[in-house]
C-alpha cells in the first residue's frame, strides 16, 4: 500500500529538492528558474543549509570553463535573497558576499577566473 504524503508535505519537499538542484547546479538554469516559478517567493519552514563546499564546486566548474560568467550570474541571482536558502554558519558572511558579488557584477567585479579562484580561497 503506498504511503499517503499530504500535499502540503510533498510540495515542501518538492522545493527543497528544486533548491537543492538550484544550489548544485545539477539542471539548466532556465528548467530551475520555471521549477522554482511554481512557489510563493515567501516561504516559511525548514530551509535548505547551503555549505560552502557546494558553493566551491560551482565556482571550480565556472573555473574549469564548464559553464559561462552569464550562467554564474544567472545561479548566483536565483540563490540571492532567498528564504529557503541559510548559509552554513561558519562561512554565512563569506557566503553571503560571494552570492552577492557573483549576482551583481555591474555593481561590483566583472565575474572572471580570478575573481573566482579568490572566492574559492576564501571560502575553503
Amino acid at each position: 500500500m503506498a504511503e499517503f504524503i499530504p500535499k502540503r508535505l510533498f510540495k515542501m519537499n518538492n522545493r527543497l529538492d528544486l533548491v537543492s538542484s538550484l544550489v548544485t547546479f545539477s539542471k539548466p538554469l532556465e528548467e530551475i528558474s520555471n521549477e522554482l516559478s511554481i512557489f510563493d517567493w515567501d516561504y516559511e519552514g525548514e530551509s535548505l543549509i547551503v555549505k560552502s563546499d557546494e558553493i566551491i564546486e560551482v565556482l571550480r566548474r565556472y573555473i574549469s570553463g564548464e559553464i559561462n560568467a552569464e550562467e554564474i550570474e544567472g545561479w548566483a541571482n536565483l540563490i540571492e535573497c532567498r528564504e529557503d536558502i541559510v548559509f552554513e554558519a561558519e562561512k554565512e558572511s563569506e557566503l553571503e558576499d560571494v552570492i552577492y558579488r557573483l549576482a551583481n557584477p555591474r555593481l561590483e567585479e566583472p565575474i572572471s577566473v580570478s575573481l573566482c579562484k579568490q572566492f574559492v580561497a576564501i571560502l575553503s
